[in-house]
């Protein structure tokens, strides 16, 4: 009979910045694999883990008296190959530890429910109407019909799935790419497979969701960062014992739910700046990682944009990717009509009330009177950007960062929008001690406040940052202005983002001239992506809309290029020659580096040291370091780098001899300096 050898130590994964696995000794009695969830001591209190290797000894030269002993394996389903493979995926491309790409998967919300499932939970209350659950094999009624265009795309989008291609559906705001995602979902989960269909934005996902339950009923999970603890457990918890296909909308996070039988990922809005994770590791961009989770489960990918990414059109013309245009609106109707008003000469002329040209406001109220909506974008949320003294000339700063303090009048507080520092509001200088601060600049708040004074008769609301802390505020919001019951919306950024409402027929646009002044390569790109998007909110349902531009800088190529489109030029062809002509992504990799350090000193001395790994490590085309246009947050001085790699398979070997380079300056200033590494930044 053979001796058999009891295996004792396991090699254990937890959600930490650590390079490495940790030795645990097996208590008797105790059976695990590889994937098993356990719970280890982590000095002095439980931490969970995944068991990466089960081995009968312990590695070589680990002291055994130091080795602790597992506290529990957890019944539950283990976590799959794929899984972990994936998390390694993303470790290796974006230069972190996979321990912090588990942490993402697993925050410490999910960490603690995993540890302690027997805690009651909430049952979920479904609100509004009812749905009922979709049941295995049934006809999906509540499909619409595609038009012809969309039955050509979905041809287009079908061959090139059976290519094994990623696929960019090129449509038009308002062409129904909506509808062909459903019709390519239905079709998997008639199948068996899960599909993951990302949008860039919660509230996106929060306007979208009553219509996937329409057609798919309880087999929709909805996964992101307003969904509460137990709420995203239970998604989890489907996903690995649920044998019902399901469909998971979703923002980033949700591409590390543990699908066992995906079959299909949707990327909405596949040129989302939100698709980046910016703040802590991994810093991955979802559309990127999407395609690296497809190749783990062999899935096909839909990317859609109205206005693609450089990276996705590169990837067309390479032929990494097909292609399927969709270039008319669904209802019909002529693309919305522009116009430009000069800033700068409504003021010398006297036009101006306030923010708003007096012209703009005779539009906007003609568009009122037709019973249609009005939405008016700015950048910058806030009262005012920055606040002046009118005695000395004084701009108030933020005491722990390089940057000027915004005015919120709601609750009178000046506030940091970096480190978050706020304190109120009085009219006294702190240099001068005079009682003469102003305020500059208008933000959304005064916005808000000069149209209700225009239009006192009419409801006016604000979307941003400030307004919609609250998922319930937020969905009220968006519930209310698709219902018409409010007439003029004000928002930043987070209205431009994929809304579908029919009553809105003017986009006004203000302080424009504020998308042109970001000091990035896209800058351009990125205005003509959010302006084109504006475009498309208003004139659905076949009548044609209005968008007014206000801006200082009327000439400017982006604006004249909206304004006078070209059949013969193509925008993005142009962007992309420009970027080959500089050596801009996505004709080379990118990597910003970034220091940071309560001492200026010693900042600069890592960056010494870092210029010098870089090039031990074989890189050659590093710029920097230099001071950002903000160079001191939180009470921390920063410096950065860019380092530019060949697409090629030599910058995996390059990115990688950088990263244990860096990996060894932070242990030798033992953790008093931060340096990130952000993998295709921006």
């Amino acid at each position: 009979m053979a001796l058999v050898v009891e295996k004792r130590y396991v090699e254990v994964l937890l959600p930490l910045k650590l390079d490495k696995t940790l030795t645990y000794r097996l208590p008797d009695g105790v059976s695990v694999s590889i994937g098993s969830w356990v719970q280890v001591p982590l000095r002095g209190h439980p931490a969970l883990g995944v068991v990466l290797q089960v081995r009968d000894r312990a590695p070589v030269g680990v002291n055994l008296s130091a080795i602790e002993t597992v506290t529990a394996a957890l019944d539950k389903p283990a976590a799959t190959e794929t899984e972990i493979a994936f998390w390694y995926d993303i470790a290796d491309y974006y230069l972190c530890t996979p321990g912090e790409v588990f942490k993402a998967a697993y925050n410490a919300g999910l960490q603690r429910m995993m540890l302690h499932p027997d805690k009651p939970m909430k049952k979920r209350v479904r609100r509004g109407k009812k749905t009922p659950p979709s049941k295995e094999g049934e006809t999906l009624e509540c499909l619409h019909s595609l038009s012809d265009p969309q039955q050509k795309a979905l041809f287009r989008i079908r061959t090139g799935f059976a290519a094994q291609k990623p696929v960019l559906l090129h449509g038009a705001t308002g062409s129904g790419k909506t509808e062909i995602y459903l019709h390519l979902a239905a079709e998997q989960l008639r199948q068996g497979h899960d599909v993951l269909y990302l949008v860039p934005e919660i509230a996106v996902s929060q306007q979208l969701q009553q219509r996937i339950e329409a057609v798919f009923g309880d087999r929709l999970l909805i996964y992101h960062s307003r969904t509460t603890v137990p709420q995203r457990y239970r998604v989890i918890q489907s996903l690995r014992n649920d044998p019902l296909p399901r469909i998971v909308l979703g923002t980033r996070s949700s591409l590390f739910l543990p699908f066992r039988k995906l079959g299909l990922i949707i990327v909405d809005e596949e040129h989302d700046r939100s698709y980046k994770q910016d703040d802590t590791a991994p810093r991955y961009n979802g559309r990127d990682a999407a395609l690296m989770l497809a190749a783990r489960h062999k899935a096909a990918v839909l990317l859609g944009s109205a206005t693609p990414s450089c990276e996705a059109l590169y990837n067309v013309e390479t032929r990494k990717f097909a292609r399927a245009n969709l270039p008319e609106r669904y209802h019909g109707g002529a693309d919305p009509a522009i116009e430009i008003i000069d800033t700068a000469q409504a003021r010398r002329l006297g036009n101006m009330e306030g923010s708003f040209s007096r012209k703009l406001l005779k539009e906007m109220a003609a568009t009122l009177e037709a019973g249609r909506q009005v939405l008016v974008f700015r950048s910058r949320r806030a009262y005012a950007p920055t606040v002046q003294c009118e005695a000395c000339g004084e701009v108030v700063m933020c005491p722990h960062c390089h940057v000027a303090l915004s005015y919120h009048r709601f609750n009178n507080t000046l506030s940091c929008h970096y480190c978050g520092y706020h304190r109120s509001f009085t009219m006294r200088c702190p240099a001068c001690d005079e009682a003469a601060l102003m305020e500059r600049g208008a933000g959304t708040e005064k916005l808000e406040e000069e149209l209700r004074a225009a239009f006192p008769d009419r409801r006016i609301e604000r979307f941003d940052a400030d307004t919609t802390e609250s998922k319930q505020a937020e969905e009220r919001m968006i519930r209310d202005f698709a219902a018409g019951k409010i007439d003029i919306l004000v928002g930043t950024q987070m209205i431009t983002k994929g809304f579908d409402f029919e009553r809105l027929a003017l986009v006004v646009i203000v302080s424009a001239d504020s998308l042109f002044a970001v000091q990035d390569f896209r800058s351009d790109e990125r205005a003509f992506q959010l302006l084109t998007q504006l475009m498309g909110r208003s004139g659905r349902r076949g009548e044609q809309g209005r968008i007014v531009i206000q801006t200082f800088q009327p000439d400017h190529p982006v604006l004249q290029r909206l304004l006078h489109p070209d059949p013969q030029v193509n925008p993005a062809a142009e962007m992309l020659a420009e970027r080959k002509s500089f050596a801009y992504p996505p004709f080379v990799r990118m990597i910003a580096i970034t220091v940071k350090d309560r001492y200026e000193g010693r900042v600069w001395n890592v960056c010494r040291l870092i210029r010098e790994a870089a090039g031990q490590a074989g890189i050659t085309d590093i710029a920097g370091p230099v001071a950002p246009a903000v160079d001191v947050v939180a009470g921390e001085h920063i410096a950065q780098f860019w380092i530019k790699l060949p697409r090629s398979r030599t910058s995996a070997g390059l990115k990688r001899a950088l990263y244990e380079r860096i990996q060894q300056i932070e242990r030798d200033f033992k953790g008093h300096t931060t340096i990130t590494l952000d993998v295709d930044p921006f």
